[in-house]
């Protein structure tokens, strides 16, 4: 059997996609998952004794201390001729980061056996056009079962009326997510129902901002941008995994205003699919490879943030028309279609390779 480390853990509560990957794995019986962290913590003597080391987010280290244990650990790595696969998630960290990460790119890119990326811009975007040899293309996974069923009425719970659609956004609420250009975007594209008339105001949607804030300031930023305008509810705090699935469910589409600086790749994207749901999202990488082979999601391209507000704001009203004629299930449908072609199952095969193959 073989023994695979994952970097920084493959454990449910820390990160679903691990947890999935490192699931997927077991269930063929001839691969054992352990996390980095869980070793290091309950039995650091067996830190060096799986056979493959898959490498997550390790060179996004805060300071010079965590940089030097990461470069230790990888040399290590390197002399005792341990496997090593890496996943690329983005291009850069989403904050800003030490300069000193870079030799940690650098090394991992030359260390790896395999590298392990999810759309075909990064091989571009993180210039690894040298390593194509041993570039390896899987992309992101399903989220099938990965959270609970959940009871929670969530038009209830903010007192959205049924006949409203909600546009929502949910996870981590930082600078660098554009809030301020959803909110913008938002207030652009539906500012003027009293033209309209009754009906009209009366399904005019809802915008759902859930998520933690970090820092804890930006949450008053936040506030202060959105003002008076009481279409837009703002949430701030963890979302716990057995509601989650509620928020989803709600939404007539979720919408992700990613910066093409930092992102290449996006869970929210096979979230939302898994659940049946389409989305709103600016064409970064793997929105690219997604819109190649099928018309699942709302994507659009932007230049400067003036742009982005304007284009996000016809966007909103694109997908409000088509969830108001039904048009939407249309991309639905193509969203679950597409999540079946690209789930952990379908691409089992590739998974087991990227490791090496079965056997020892």
């Amino acid at each position: 059997m073989k023994k695979v480390c994952f970097y920084p853990s493959c454990q449910k509560r820390t990160n679903h996609f691990l947890f999935n990957l490192a699931k997927l794995l077991e269930s063929t019986g001839s691969f054992q998952c352990v996390g980095y962290k869980e070793i290091q913590k309950e039995s650091p003597k067996d830190l060096f004794k799986s056979d493959v080391y898959h490498i997550n987010w390790f060179d996004q280290s805060k300071t010079f201390v965590s940089f030097l244990k990461r470069l230790y650990f990888l040399l290590a790595l390197k002399l005792k001729g341990k496997r090593i696969v890496w996943t690329i998630h983005n291009i850069v960290s989403h904050a800003k980061t030490p300069f000193y990460n870079k030799i940690l790119f650098k090394l991992l890119a030359r260390f790896s056996k395999a590298i392990h990326i999810m759309c075909e811009d990064s091989v571009a975007i993180a210039h690894l056009e040298k390593y194509r040899n041993k570039i390896k293309l899987i992309p992101h996974g399903d989220y099938y079962g990965s959270y609970p069923e959940s009871n929670l009425d969530v038009r209830e719970k903010f007192g959205i009326a049924a006949d409203r659609p909600i546009m929502l956004f949910s996870g981590a609420i930082q600078p660098y997510k554009n809030i301020e250009v959803l909110v913008k975007s938002f207030r652009k594209a539906f500012s003027h129902d009293e033209k309209n008339g009754d009906n009209a105001v009366s399904q005019k949607p809802v915008l759902l901002i859930c998520g933690k804030v970090e820092p804890v300031s930006y949450e008053t930023d936040i506030r202060n941008l959105i003002g008076d305008c009481e279409d837009i509810i703002f949430n701030p705090g963890f979302i716990p995994d057995e509601n989650l699935s509620a928020y989803i469910k709600a939404a007539c589409a979720l919408t992700v205003p990613y910066s093409y600086r930092s992102s290449l790749n996006s869970g929210t994207i096979p979230l939302a699919f898994s659940y049946g749901k389409t989305l709103i999202c600016p064409d970064i990488a793997c929105v690219k490879d997604i819109l190649k082979k099928s018309d699942c999601l709302y994507g659009y391209h932007y230049e400067t943030e003036d742009e982005h507000i304007e284009i996000l704001s016809k966007k909103m009203q694109e997908v409000y028309g088509d969830c108001c004629n039904g048009k939407i299930a249309e991309k639905e449908k193509l969203a679950v279609q597409y999540m079946a072609e690209n789930s952990w199952e379908s691409h089992k095969a590739e998974w087991i390779d990227l490791y090496g193959g079965c056997s020892c």
